[in-house]
Formats: structure tokens, C-alpha cells, sequence
């Protein structure tokens, strides 16, 4: 909020009682042997340690999703445009994501199952959903795989067919029929769970390994409106007794998740829950969304060593916000980064954004726009930390004692070491760094602000493990340390 400040002048009236032939002079206003001056501008020095023997999570990655058609969005740019959108998002060397979640559709036109049968014993006449590629799914996860050949493919349902559910519809609600609570004539979840593999092996026969699977989205939550099912923990134990060892059997390899949670303390009632019945070996990543709660603690406590995703998260709102740091938005890059950050300082090895593109809104990393498209800012902020800390490398401890600096460190597998800083600041940062017993010793720092995007802004070697740099005001910068 900006204030004004209102200077008023007080003028005196003279009354003529008496006549003064000279009246008296102003007096001169104090002359100043000096002339004023600015104050000296803010800046700060603060030591950064970094300890490469204490280690914390994995790194999986930052992602996006085209579910609901969004990965139809950029059919409107020419072919030319559509390519560099997906290179701008999961290449190594721009936008670095190695995430994609797919949506396992439920409704006529996205399911694989366009016929429910009467009962579970079928017959299921399973076919891939042809109308645009899996609506343009099958065709983004082909071109993020050319650019990224790791990507992790998350292949997620909002619900199961409206006929394996006690309302029989697809959307709005309900509950898979079998688990507890339920009074269905027929219990459907083993058939949800072969409904859900057979996603799996019909991207599989296209070329496209799927990395995780997952029966939930949003499970706490009861939308009117679009498709959705729901379960608590004991409810989700129900169903994960069954469907995770027939995952196993099927893809030994293949990850189950639990249960993408509206937020990460509706995560944490849900696992407890789970919990409490013996469940937490089955699944193998644990997922949540940042909507209704943004992670506090971590969730190690009430996990058995699984890491965490949060995978899903935006406003959502009709306002598109490209900018880095101008008006304080939640939804510029800054801020972002500093989500980023917490969540990372809290144990979750990846991070996703909601749609990777859209036409208008902050549900989107790209804006299209009929033949144009825009960039969010807030890719860079992912870029910042993905581009450099790659899948699998491994969080080391980064410590500073300011408290406007949010700083973690990460080790790739090759040894080579990623150090985003993020700025909060109106004034620049003097850091010197401590990485003290390690080999590296060579610097690439690259910065992000208003005016650059993940830029090369300097290059210089050092010695015993310690560096001098510097950090602007309101930026992200990332050190990456080489041999």
C-alpha cells in the first residue's frame, strides 16, 4: 500500500492596526555548509554454509499438466510455436520441467471405457480415447519426451466410470463401490484397478512409459460439477489393498500415488487415517495439492520413507499474471520461487503447477491467445531450481541466518552442485559462501528478476570450498559449481 503524504502551508493575515513605513524583511533561511544528500543506498553482507555430508530428499522435478483439454490449448499457434512452447517447458536448458500429469478421463469422449458393463465380471471393451490424441495428452507427453527423455509421466484419474460408483454418474461426487460406507450390490474396485492399469499398458503400446499412477484427485473435496470421487483414509486403505499389489503384478517398476489432497494438512488427516489401518506401504509417492494449505511440516512422521510431490496447484483466476515481481502478487515468479523454497525446506522432492498451457488465467505456465502466446514468469522461478538441481540429485543442508534470504542447496548425481538463492529484499546481498569439504571449484551464477530470465551473469573460480557473490534485490539467483 502506498501512502501520500500531504504538506500544508500556513499563511498569516496581517490586520492593518498601526502603519509601518519599512516593514520588516523575511528572515534568511540557515545556509547549510553542506548540501543535502541521498542516503546511502542498503546493502548486506551474510555468510551462506553449506554442508555437502547432510543430506535430505531426492529431487524428482518440477511438471505441469494438460488435463481438461489444456494440452489442446496451443492448436490455435502454427507448428513452429506449438514446438518451442513444449521445448520452452521441458527442455534441460529453458524451462527444465520433467513432470507431466495426465488425466485418466471418466467422461463419454476422454474414457477409455466408452461402454460400462452391467456387473464386474464385464466384459470391458477397453479402446484408447482417439478424439485428438487423448485430448492432445498423447501428443504433448510425445513431444515433453522428445525434449526430456526422463519425464516422469504421472497418469492420474478424477474418477472412475460413473457405473463402478455408488452414484453412477462420473461426476460430482461419490464413492468407488466396495470400500466401507458404500452399499452397492457389486463391489468394483478390483475393476477400477485393471480400468486404471489398462491406461498404463495403452500408452505403453504408443512408446510412452507412465512413471506413477494414481485412483484420487482431490478425494476431500465434493465438486458439483466436473468429475471427482471421494474417499477419506480409511476408505483410501480399502481400495489401495487392492489395487497396489495388482499394480505390482502388472509393472513392477510402476509407482502408485496417494491421494493428491486438496492441501497438505487435508493430506496429513488423510494418511493418518491410512495410517492406522496398516496402509503406508501401499503407495510409493506421497502427492498432495497447495489449494486449501501450503505444507508446514514435513509429512516424514506419518510416512515410511516415501517421498512427496505437491502436483498440483494455481489460482485459477481469470487474471493472468506474467510478471516476476511488480505488484506482490501471489502468482508472480518471486513469490513462486519462495513457495518453491518452503516446500522444498519441508522435504517435497517435486513440485507441479497446474496447466502447462491455457487460454487466459494463472491455472497456466502459458498464456495462448488465438496465434501468440505469453510466458509466466513463474517458469523461470521453476527453471531457477530444475534447470539446475536435475532429477535425482539430492538436497544438502544450506543454512544463512537472514531471514530474507531463502537458500537451499542440491548435489546431482555427477557431484556437480546447484545452490538457488532467492532474494526477498529491497536491497542487495553480499554472500559469502562456505562449501567446506567439497571439490568443486568453479562458479556459474545465473539470475532471474524483472529484467532476466534464468541470464548467465557471471563465471569465476575459487579455492578451499569458499566464494564471494552477489545477489540483487527481489531476484532468484543460481549458483551452479562444477570441477
Amino acid at each position: 500500500m502506498k501512502y501520500s503524504l500531504m504538506l500544508a502551508g500556513a499563511a498569516s493575515a496581517v490586520t492593518a492596526l498601526s502603519v509601518q513605513a519599512h516593514p520588516p524583511s523575511p528572515p534568511h533561511p540557515p545556509v547549510s555548509p553542506h548540501p543535502p544528500s541521498s542516503p546511502e543506498p542498503l546493502s548486506f553482507r551474510t555468510t551462506l554454509n553449506v554442508n555437502t555430508a547432510k543430506k535430505y530428499q531426492t529431487m524428482i522435478g518440477g511438471g505441469c499438466s494438460g488435463a481438461f483439454g489444456a494440452a489442446c490449448s496451443t492448436n490455435s499457434l502454427s507448428t513452429a510455436d506449438q514446438q518451442t512452447v513444449v521445448k520452452t517447458l521441458f527442455d534441460e536448458n529453458h524451462g527444465a520441467l520433467s513432470i507431466l500429469r495426465n488425466l485418466i478421463g471418466s467422461s463419454p469422449g476422454t474414457t477409455i471405457l466408452p461402454e460400462c458393463p452391467a456387473t464386474p465380471a464385464g466384459p470391458f471393451n477397453y479402446s484408447f480415447p482417439t478424439s485428438n490424441n487423448d485430448s492432445c495428452q498423447l501428443t504433448l507427453a510425445q513431444g515433453a519426451l522428445k525434449n526430456n527423455p526422463d519425464l516422469f509421466l504421472y497418469a492420474d484419474a478424477w474418477s472412475a466410470p460413473g457405473c463402478f460408483k455408488t452414484t453412477g454418474e462420473e461426476s460430482g461426487g461419490g464413492y468407488i463401490c466396495g470400500v466401507r460406507g458404500t452399499n452397492c450390490t457389486e463391489d468394483w474396485r478390483e475393476a477400477y484397478a485393471n480400468y486404471l492399469i489398462e491406461y498404463v499398458k495403452l500408452y505403453q503400446e504408443r512408446g510412452i512409459k507412465v512413471s506413477m499412477l494414481g485412483a484420487y484427485n482431490e478425494p476431500d473435496f465434493n465438486p458439483f460439477t466436473y468429475s471427482a470421487m471421494l474417499s477419506d483414509g480409511y476408505q483410501a486403505y480399502d481400495f489401495l489393498s487392492v489395487f497396489y499389489p495388482m499394480v505390482k503384478k502388472a509393472f513392477p517398476d510402476l509407482a502408485v500415488s496417494c491421494c493428491d489432497s486438496t492441501g497438505a494438512r487435508q493430506q496429513r488427516d488423510l494418511l493418518y487415517e491410512l495410517g492406522r489401518l496398516g496402509g503406508l506401504d501401499l503407495f510409493d509417492i506421497n502427492t498432495y495439492h497447495n489449494y486449501q494449505s501450503d505444507i508446514k511440516r514435513p509429512f516424514d512422521d506419518l510416512l515410511h520413507n516415501q517421498p512427496t510431490i505437491e502436483t498440483e496447484w494455481s489460482d485459477g483466476g481469470s487474471t493472468w499474471t506474467h510478471t516476476w515481481d511488480i505488484s506482490g502478487n501471489n502468482f508472480e515468479g518471486l513469490q513462486w520461487a519462495i513457495y518453491m523454497h518452503n516446500a522444498f525446506r519441508n522435504n517435497v522432492a517435486g513440485w507441479s503447477h497446474w496447466w502447462c498451457a491455457w487460454n487466459g488465467g494463472d491455472g497456466a505456465l502459458v498464456n495462448v491467445n488465438g496465434a501468440s502466446y505469453q510466458i509466466a514468469a513463474r517458469l523461470w522461478a521453476f527453471s531457477g531450481y530444475f534447470r539446475f538441481a536435475r532429477p535425482g540429485a539430492v538436497r544438502i543442508d544450506a543454512e544463512t541466518n537472514v531471514e530474507d534470504l531463502y537458500v537451499t542447496a542440491w548435489m546431482n548425481k555427477n557431484g556437480t552442485i546447484a545452490i538457488p538463492v532467492v532474494n526477498a529484499a529491497h536491497y542487495p546481498y553480499t554472500l559469502d559462501v562456505d562449501l567446506s569439504g567439497s571439490k568443486v571449484s568453479h562458479a556459474v551464477s545465473y539470475l532471474t528478476d524483472n529484467e532476466h530470465n534464468v541470464t548467465m551473469d557471471n563465471e569465476f573460480t575459487f579455492k578451499d570450498g569458499r566464494f564471494t557473490a552477489q545477489i540483487e534485490p527481489r531476484a532468484m539467483k543460481t549458483f551452479f559449481l562444477d570441477f
